[in-house]
């Protein structure tokens, strides 16, 4: 019989994830898993990376065939930490079984978001290898973002994200326009042998197509499992004037404003005058000076809904 772990967050997102185990746990039964649960509990030290390392530390092959995650994008971020610390020949499947606010992630690689359909992925999807973001010592699947703005993800009170949904991102970078207008940051960016050295007021290194709960349709061909990463940089807007043009360029697309830049990256290495806040799929990242971030091809493989035909 074929085991499968099952990590549940029942505070993430909407908090209605514990409502949904029996559902779950029946669909990998009747498909032939054998499921073990552990709460994910946060305010009580209980961690999926502990878990996992737990699960790692077996004498032979892999202690499951299938780690399914119930919760947001952010305990998704640290599901993936705990799988990558596993030796890859240990590795399992990862199933997702999305439950925040916004679900860029979910929303990227086409896993749906009604329970019922999600649990079929489980079983029924199909097995897809995609890119994990590397982060100095850490992971993340599909964003690492500093500056202006870059905090809203983890700074927005939980309740909040509940009753607004993606409006509540919005409102609360509103609500400190003034600060964000203000912020800026010299940095010295290398990407692949070219190097960039200004003031930026927001930059993000991603492999998605959602943000925020908003597409992104800057790029055209983003996609998860080609070893590289998307990158744009802001530079950092010197009066109203200044910010008016970066709204006016990113709403035009406008690949050619003197305020953006979109690169395809593989590795890249930033040194910043100053500590900056990070924010790694909406979780805080830390606050670094120095940083390099580069793209391990395939490292995590994931069920995902299979195509229409």
């Amino acid at each position: 019989m074929k085991r499968a772990l099952l990590l549940i967050n029942g505070s993430a997102g909407k908090m209605n994830m514990e409502k949904h185990v029996y559902r779950i746990i029946e669909t990998l039964a009747v498909n032939g898993y054998e499921t073990t649960v552990y709460p994910i509990i946060p305010d009580k030290g209980i961690f999926s990376e502990d878990i996992l390392e737990r699960a790692a530390a077996s004498s032979s092959g892999p202690a499951y065939d299938l780690v399914v995650c119930g919760g947001g994008d952010g305990t998704l971020n640290h599901v993936i930490n705990g799988l990558m610390a596993m030796p890859k020949e240990k590795r399992p499947v990862l199933g997702y079984i999305p439950a925040g606010s916004t679900n860029d992630f979910a929303k990227s690689i086409h896993i749906p978001e009604e329970i019922g359909e999600a649990c079929e992925v489980l079983t029924g999807g199909m097995p897809f290898p995609y890119d994990i973001g590397c982060f100095n010592e850490k992971y993340f699947n599909y964003i690492a973002a500093f500056g202006a703005f870059s905090e809203i993800s983890y700074s927005t009170d939980q309740n909040f994200k509940n009753v607004f949904g993606h409006a509540a991102y919005i409102l609360n970078g509103l609500a400190n326009l003034q600060e964000n207008i203000g912020y800026k940051c010299h940095m010295r960016i290398e990407t692949d042998g070219k190097i960039r050295e200004d003031d930026y007021v927001f930059g993000a290194v991603y492999s998605a197509t959602s943000v925020g709960g908003f597409p992104i349709r800057y790029v055209p061909d983003v996609r998860l499992d080609d070893g590289a990463f998307e990158m744009v940089l802001i530079k950092a807007p010197g009066n109203i004037t200044d910010l008016n043009k970066i709204v006016q360029a990113l709403t035009a697309r406008d690949f050619d404003s003197p305020y953006l830049s979109f690169t395809k990256v593989k590795e890249v290495k930033i040194h910043a005058e100053r500590p900056v806040g990070w924010t790694l799929d909406g979780e805080f990242g830390g606050e670094l000076s120095d940083t390099v971030i580069r793209v391990e091809n395939r490292a995590m493989t994931i069920m995902v809904k299979k195509p229409e035909m």
